[in-house]
């Protein structure tokens, strides 16, 4: 190839038009630089919002297990008292049964103590009137005995 020749003019214009383009292509490189922090700039400012809309939310459900975890507490604990209640009435009742228990057994003994002083006074009357009928028939045998032997009979003899 052949050379061209250029005047000085002509290189002048050539390098300044190239440093306007060069200038330009800046220009349009820090504009793009510019566009592309405003984009991260939102991006990053979405970022937050989602955090926080995502930490708030988390807070939301952190308060709602407490306050469940509280209510399941007061739900246990109210279980505790009811049952406490419930085994204080039980034992409320165990002693009623109990001492209801003692006092038919107490009443059971003084009926059979009652039962048994009358069998023994029925048993003593029964020996007293056996012995008093046998008083009796030996004072009415012996009457009779002796109304017979005055009326002359005798005894049969062997």
């Amino acid at each position: 190839m052949a050379e061209v020749v250029v005047s000085k003019d002509q290189f002048n214009e050539f390098v300044k038009r190239m440093e306007q383009g060069f200038h330009h292509a800046d220009q349009r490189h820090n504009d793009l630089l510019a566009a592309m922090n405003e984009r991260f700039t939102q991006a990053d400012q979405r970022h937050n919002d989602l955090l926080g809309t995502i930490n708030q939310r988390f807070d939301q459900v952190d308060r709602r297990f407490d306050q469940i975890d509280q209510q399941r507490q007061e739900d246990r604990q109210a279980m505790m008292q009811q049952r406490q209640e419930d085994r204080q009435v039980m034992m409320q009742q165990f002693q009623q049964v109990d001492q209801r228990h003692s006092d038919l057994l107490a009443a059971m003994n003084q009926r059979f103590a009652q039962h048994e002083a009358r069998l023994v006074s029925m048993e003593n009357w029964m020996r007293t009137t056996f012995v008093t009928v046998a008083l009796v028939a030996v004072g009415v045998a012996a009457q009779l005995f002796y109304t017979l032997l005055r009326f002359g009979l005798k005894p049969p003899t062997p």
